[in-house]
């Protein structure tokens, strides 16, 4: 089933063709690397597949309540918010009914707070996602949720935002070198993570490891 398509993409900056007529699509299930020369245009064309950008000509086409999911290179996150804030702020009907439990489990005091919230967990079955968010924040060392956005370093923030992408459990997932300022436990965790929860994904990466390990097929632009 197609998911996403590309049809005669052309985008130019200036003088300078950086892609022309470029046709694709990613479907269901496939985990699809872009891999070409540094300067080539790779970023700007996930910036113009997640809907950031347009193309100078050509149309991307999403298939209907399809949800795309976009770790960019530099994503902006509000630096007012804290790690917890950024985590669920989310259209996800199930990302908010787990914020409403943890909230309730901070304030065990409201014994019908917590009962609502627990009743809600279980009409929606969201414990797996609890149970998965709680793993993504360990693994990506922001197990502090409290700490403001403004406060944290460049990594921290990336980790952050692909935290709160996976947490949101998009239907595509469009990454800009996601092991970047990832250590290498870190990096072997969201190869087994992608492996088990993402079915279809397209990435730019410079770790041909990690491709080689994690998708099943390679565009070459």
């Amino acid at each position: 089933m197609n998911l996403l398509s590309a049809e005669n993409l052309t985008k130019s900056f200036g003088e300078r063709v950086l892609f022309s007529d470029l046709t694709f699509g990613i479907n269901q299930g496939q985990k699809i690397a872009l891999v070409a020369r540094n300067g080539t245009g790779k970023s700007t064309l996930l910036d113009i597949l997640a809907g950031k950008h347009n193309a100078d000509s050509g149309e991307v086409t999403t298939r209907k309540g399809t949800k795309i999911g976009y770790l960019e290179q530099e994503p902006y996150l509000d630096p007012g918010l804290t790690v917890y804030e950024t985590l669920f702020a989310s259209g996800n009907t199930l990302v908010k009914i787990i914020a409403a439990y943890e909230k309730a489990l901070e304030n065990p005091a409201d014994e019908k707070a917590y009962q609502r919230a627990f009743e809600a967990m279980e009409q929606a079955n969201a414990w797996d996602l609890e149970t998965r968010y709680k793993q993504i924040l360990s693994k990506l060392g922001l197990d502090d949720t409290g700490v403001r956005v403004g406060s944290l370093s460049g990594g921290q923030r990336r980790r952050l935002a692909l935290a709160h992408i996976l947490l949101d459990t998009p239907d595509v997932l469009i990454l800009d070198e996601p092991t970047n300022h990832l250590d290498l436990g870190m990096i072997e965790w969201l190869e087994a993570y992608f492996k088990d929860n993402v079915s279809t994904l397209f990435m730019v990466t410079h770790d041909r490891y990690f491709l080689d390990r994690v998708c099943n097929h390679i565009l070459e632009l």
